[in-house]
C-alpha cells in the first residue's frame, strides 16, 4: 500500500509538471504587451516607486489605450496638400493640413512650435535631437539632453519638497505617434462616429503624427506616486500644485491649460509639460499666456 501511495503522488506531480510545460506557465514572452495590472518599478535617483501600468497614453478617466496597431481608416500618403514653400504633409486626415514648422537653431530650438497647424518636415528626424534617457526612469524614457537634465533637477527639487514627479512619456517617434493617433481614431469609429468626427476628436487628445511636441524631445507627461497613467485628477495632487509654482524655474511650462483649448486645439492636459528654457519659461509664466500667444506677442 505504501508503494502504491508513493506511485500515485509521483504520478500527480508528473501530470502537474507536464501541464506547466504545455501551457507555458512561468515563460518569459517579451513580445506580449503588459497586462493592465503589470507592476513596474519606476526609479529616479535612489527612490523607487511601485507603479501600475495601464497604457502608454490614456484619455482622462477612460479605459487604457489599445496598444495594438489599429486598422486605421484610409490613412494614406497624399500629394495634394502642398503648403507654401512646397511642403507636403504626408498623411491624409480630414481637417488636418498643417504647414511646415520652423526649426530654430541653437537655444532657440526650445521655442519650436508644433501643433495641429505646424508639422515637422521630412528632414526633421531623431538625428536632430541629442536624446538621452532621463536618469533613473524605468521603463527608460528619453528626452532632448538639455530638457532631460532640467527635468531631473526639477525632480530632485520636488523630492526635497516632499513630492514625487514620475516621468510617464517623453520622446516618441513619428511611427509611434501615427499608431497612437490611428488607434484613437479607430476607438471613436467603433463608437459610431464618422471618420472626420473621429479624427477631430482624436486630435484633441493625441496630436496627429509630426504635429506632436513629443516628437521634438521637449515634452514630458508626468504622473505621481501610486498612479501609472494620465488623468485630469492629477491637478488635485501635491505634485501638480508644486509644478505650477516651480516648473518655470526649471524651464518647463504646463502646455495645455484649461480655458485655452480654442488656442492650443488640445483638451486640458494637466500632466503635459514642455521645456522652453528657463528664461523663456519664467517670461511665459509671468505673462499668463500659452505658447502660441506668447510667441505671437513676441514676434
Amino acid at each position: 500500500m505504501k508503494n502504491k501511495a508513493i506511485t500515485a503522488v509521483l504520478a500527480v506531480v508528473m501530470i502537474a509538471m507536464l501541464s506547466l510545460s504545455l501551457f507555458g506557465c512561468g515563460s518569459d514572452n517579451n513580445d506580449v504587451e503588459p497586462d493592465p495590472t503589470t507592476t513596474y518599478a519606476t526609479t529616479t535617483s535612489d527612490q523607487t516607486e511601485a507603479e501600475t501600468t495601464t497604457a502608454h497614453e490614456t484619455e482622462p478617466d477612460l479605459a487604457p489605450e489599445n496598444t495594438t496597431t489599429a486598422q486605421a481608416p484610409t490613412v494614406t500618403t497624399t500629394t495634394t496638400a502642398v503648403a507654401p514653400g512646397g511642403f507636403v504633409y504626408p498623411f491624409n486626415f480630414p481637417g488636418v493640413a498643417p504647414v511646415m514648422a520652423n526649426i530654430p537653431s541653437g537655444d532657440a530650438f526650445y521655442l519650436i512650435l508644433v501643433n495641429r497647424n505646424f508639422a515637422l518636415p521630412d528632414h526633421f528626424t531623431r538625428d536632430h535631437l541629442n536624446l538621452v534617457t532621463i536618469p533613473g526612469s524605468n521603463p527608460a524614457i528619453q528626452m532632448h539632453a538639455t530638457a532631460a537634465h532640467y527635468y531631473h533637477q526639477m525632480y530632485l527639487a520636488g523630492r526635497q519638497a516632499g513630492v514625487g514627479l514620475i516621468p510617464f512619456s517623453g520622446y516618441r517617434n513619428t511611427q509611434r505617434q501615427y499608431t497612437n493617433f490611428t488607434n484613437r481614431i479607430q476607438r471613436y469609429r467603433n463608437q459610431g462616429y464618422t471618420h472626420e468626427q473621429a479624427v477631430n476628436m482624436a486630435a484633441a487628445w493625441i496630436k496627429p503624427p509630426r504635429c506632436s511636441e513629443h516628437e521634438t524631445g521637449l515634452a514630458i507627461d508626468i504622473t505621481n506616486p501610486g498612479h501609472w497613467g494620465l488623468r485630469q485628477a492629477f491637478d488635485q495632487t501635491p505634485e501638480f500644485a508644486w509644478l505650477m509654482e516651480n516648473a518655470h524655474e526649471f524651464g518647463f511650462i504646463m502646455r495645455y491649460p484649461r480655458g485655452a483649448e480654442a488656442i492650443t486645439m488640445v483638451n486640458y492636459e494637466p500632466w503635459h509639460f514642455r521645456f522652453v528654457g528657463v528664461e523663456n519659461a519664467r517670461a511665459i509664466h509671468a505673462s499668463g499666456l500659452v505658447l502660441e500667444q506668447w510667441l505671437e506677442q513676441r514676434s
